[in-house]
């Protein structure tokens, strides 16, 4: 057996995060999954460490003690993979594709990155639209996805597949159905009342490949009813109802089988997000991109147009004055000036990639699946398939206004094309959108003792001020002739549902722990009753 110490990192493949310790040496060796898929967080004492998989778990232990950091809940906040901010202080990740090794004689630590995403500049560049090579790069995408799925088929117990009714969770079913000998169960998601689901393309899917089909069918009122139980898991605030419907599809799955696998990391491997992508590829092409910022965020929220000086006043007074100077802090060290020679579509790319564990393999991702011990499987985020993806040109992956043209092209004769050629709608918007004054106003009162002023005083996160106005524009009229009122009311309610959740994060972590209560409750069980009758022996047995 050969010993490669701390090179092990390079023959691993997957999604993992876990510590080993050397005993003889006292040396400790924290390591994390190249997109960081599996969360490991931390936090430094005074004479030590404490690591955990939740947050939670670290303030269970009360070696930490939870404190809301505001600068965490900025929506405009770039992040660092390497300095990443979480709603809670002291917080600290180990950074995907790395390690963190701590020396317990001396206690020094040392972050160490054995592993890069960085794209070739090449792939910027235009192409020509010869056939050829899109063939060439669409057969490698095929043999290293095939690859992909076929590992992550190991396992001791039945896999299921996510199914959607696009090509991503399609694609990976039929490699699947094609590597088992067993019967595949396949699991997906309907919001009834809602025109915006995809039921009808999600059971063609499951025709066609055949599989074992469970359907969840979800209400409004449900997700609503389970909110509290899904930032609670997250640990993380979202601006949308969706990451609940994931919570219960993945309670729902548990009941028949262990482990799933999905098609999560397709659009950002690929470049599955049409407009977002195609605009920092015109940017690259115009000549501009080295000095355009390729802040991931402001883009994604569709604010990158706005002036950033102005952009920037603004977002403040979103927050509590005693926190706007630690926000705006926070933004000013998390500021990169752009780097000059690397392509803008790349670096869009790259960064796009580095915050999905803070937000989509977070909250749609582990978080709500192992709350229900589910374990989950990510092929389209496997590093042999990226890194054959790495050079193919933006131009293959993204061409003539289709996106993930390159995965297409590599389902050819595999799917049938009325799901190989359909764009999908995201998860997060299969859901018919929130609107607290409107549809979801009964829904919504029962969190109303969150949304007060003394609420918001008792917190100090953000402006009581700025939620009154936000709730004016939330409550602006829908009309088919003047669209943008529309979409300021859309905006506002996802403010308003961002502003709740994370009053529900300082309820349940700070103000009423919830690990505090089951404590309380596991004390009570042990303790003797009171009530036992005289004699009976039983006072003496404590």
């Amino acid at each position: 057996m050969i010993d490669v110490g701390l090179g092990c990192f390079e023959h691993l493949r997957g999604e993992f995060a876990f510590l080993l310790y050397d005993r003889a040496r006292q040396f400790l060796i924290a390591g994390r999954d190249r997109f960081g898929i599996k969360p490991l967080y931390f936090s430094r004492l005074e004479h030590g460490f404490v690591f955990a998989s939740e947050m939670k778990a670290m303030f269970a232990s009360r070696l930490v003690e939870p404190k809301i950091n505001a600068a965490a809940l900025d929506p405009l906040l770039d992040l660092d993979p390497g300095h990443a901010q979480f709603p809670f202080e002291d917080i600290e990740q180990v950074p995907p594709a790395s390690f963190l090794t701590v020396d317990l004689r001396t206690g020094d630590s040392e972050v160490v990155g054995y592993w890069s995403p960085q794209i070739p500049d090449a792939s910027a560049e235009p192409v020509a639209t010869d056939r050829s090579p899109a063939d060439r790069w669409a057969a490698t995408v095929r043999h290293e996805l095939e690859e992909a799925v076929r590992l992550r088929l190991r396992a001791d117990v039945p896999v299921g597949l996510y199914l959607s009714g696009g090509i991503d969770s399609a694609f990976v079913g039929a490699l699947m159905a094609a590597n088992l000998e067993s019967p595949l169960h396949s699991f997906s998601i309907s919001f009834t009342g809602s025109g915006r689901n995809e039921q009808e393309f999600t059971r063609q899917a499951a025709a066609f490949l055949g599989s074992w089909h469970h359907e969840l069918i979800v209400t409004k009122a449900m997700l609503w009813d389970n909110l509290e139980d899904t930032v609670w898991s997250t640990e993380l605030p979202f601006a949308t109802l969706a990451p609940v419907g994931k919570f219960l599809l993945s309670r729902e799955a548990r009941k028949k089988v262990k482990v799933v696998l999905n098609g999560q990391g397709a659009d950002e491997v690929f470049l599955g997000y049409r407009s977002f992508f195609q605009k920092a590829i015109e940017e690259t092409r115009s000549g501009q991109s080295p000095g355009v910022p390729a802040n991931v965020r402001l883009r994604r929220l569709k604010l990158a147009g706005l002036p950033p000086a102005l952009l920037g006043k603004l977002s403040l007074l979103l927050f509590h004055r005693s926190c706007r100077a630690q926000v705006a802090q926070a933004r000013y060290e998390a500021f990169a000036p752009p780097a000059m020679s690397r392509p803008i579509v790349n670096r869009v790319q790259e960064g796009r990639i580095a915050e999905m564990p803070v937000d989509i393999l977070g909250y749609l991702g582990d978080r709500v699946e192992m709350a229900h011990s589910i374990e989950v499987r990510v092929p389209f985020l496997d590093h042999k398939l990226y890194d054959a993806a790495k050079p193919i040109p933006a131009d293959f992956k993204l061409r003539d206004g289709v996106e993930k043209a390159v995965l297409r092209d590599a389902a050819r004769d595999l799917l049938p094309e009325s799901i190989r050629t359909r764009r999908k709608l995201g998860f997060m918007l299969t859901g018919d959108r929130i609107d607290f004054f409107g549809a979801d106003r009964e829904m919504a009162a029962r969190f109303g003792h969150l949304m007060s002023r003394e609420a918001f005083e008792r917190t100090r996160l953000f402006s009581w001020r700025a939620f009154q106005l936000i709730g004016l524009l939330a409550r602006l009229p829908l009309s088919n002739r003047v669209r943008a009122l529309g979409r300021f009311r859309r905006n506002a309610n996802k403010v308003l549902m961002y502003m709740l959740q994370a009053q529900m994060l300082h309820d349940m972590y700070i103000a009423n722990p919830r690990w505090a209560k089951a404590r309380a409750a596991r004390s009570r069980a042990k303790a003797p009753s009171a009530n036992w009758p005289e004699g009976s022996g039983a006072q003496s047995q404590r």
